[in-house]
């Protein structure tokens, strides 16, 4: 049966990891069968790499298998966890790799050298990625958070990983969007969760499923998800405009939030209780609505350094407009 999908998009070959132990490569404009690999270990997730045509094949023996799509054959078998292996993201030249014994091993993935250990996780790591420019990792795992990892600026090393949690049950995949400023998470609570993946603060919250969900993955150019379900259906969402979608808007009011519509510019924007303290009166306009004027222009005799210093003090007096600073 068929236990794991990876879903890529505009990707020319499709990947499947059978129960019968076999990963198997497909032409998906002909449907055919290109290759198939053979394992003695059950297979429990891979990882594919466009440019260097490199399969990372995770397996239940404790190993990571690496496969060279081009030449067919077996580059190297990476060793080193103590329980099975579940997950792998690569970047060509580097490995993380995710196990049931807690832990992410940081790898060449030609020699399978260690580079770094991360540990932090108390639960099993179900899922791993790699941003595009190779500085964070970010993992997904049973213990309920998804963690960001800063490996260029390693503070995690004093600090510790960014830690997320959210989400309401186990957490079996997460994601990095192709322009590393978004992370995509889901697991058995149902939900697809979308983070900021540099302030690692929730976005939007989506109940995508019936059921606990296994497989995630975001477009190229970000504006479309796709979620897979042991509820077996597959879903597509247009996340370009999410604070719109309606199911976004119906798991915020359900949470207890307030929205309405800025009457100067239309943008929905949520009504927070201290917005009501600080006017003591509905609010009608989005907190970039309610910008005085001279943040956008400069008056008379004013140069940009004391505009910019305006700005700062006008930003430093309203908690809200912090918010709005950090975000942006």
């Amino acid at each position: 049966t068929l236990t794991w999908l990876s879903l890529l998009m505009k990707q020319w070959y499709q990947r499947r990891v059978r129960g019968d132990r076999t990963v198997r490569i497909w032409d998906s404009s002909t449907t055919n069968c290109l290759w198939t690999i053979q394992h003695e270990a059950l297979i429990l997730g891979l990882s594919f790499n466009e440019e260097s045509s490199l399969i990372a094949v995770c397996c239940d023996d404790k190993t990571t298998k690496i496969w060279d799509n081009r030449s067919y054959e077996e580059v190297a078998t990476l060793t080193g966890h103590a329980n099975s292996v579940t997950c792998a993201a690569q970047n060509g030249t580097t490995i993380a790799t995710g196990s049931l014994d807690k832990d992410i091993r940081i790898c060449d993935i030609r020699t399978g050298s260690l580079l770094l250990m991360l540990s932090g996780h108390t639960s099993a790591v179900s899922s791993v990625d790699m941003s595009t420019d190779g500085h964070k990792v970010c993992s997904a795992s049973w213990d309920k958070t998804v963690r960001v990892w800063d490996l260029h600026a390693g503070t995690y090393r004093t600090h510790g990983p960014r830690i997320m949690y959210e989400h309401e049950g186990c957490v079996s995949c997460c994601k990095f969007a192709s322009d590393n400023e978004k992370i995509v998470s889901a697991g058995y609570d149902k939900t697809v969760i979308i983070w900021d993946a540099m302030a690692t603060k929730k976005r939007h919250q989506i109940r995508a499923h019936g059921s606990w969900i296994n497989g995630v993955a975001m477009s190229r150019d970000s504006k479309w998800l796709v979620t897979c379900s042991k509820d077996r259906t597959i879903r597509m969402w247009n996340v370009s405009d999410a604070d719109k979608m309606p199911v976004v808007l119906h798991n915020k009011l359900s949470m207890g939030y307030k929205y309405t519509e800025c009457t100067d510019c239309s943008r929905t924007f949520k009504v927070e209780q201290r917005d009501l303290i600080e006017t003591g009166e509905e609010l009608t306009q989005c907190v970039y609505c309610r910008m005085p004027a001279r943040d956008y222009y400069l008056n008379a005799g004013e140069s940009a350094a004391d505009l910019k210093a305006a700005n700062a003090d006008m930003i430093q007096q309203s908690p809200v407009l912090q918010d709005v600073a950090q975000e942006a």
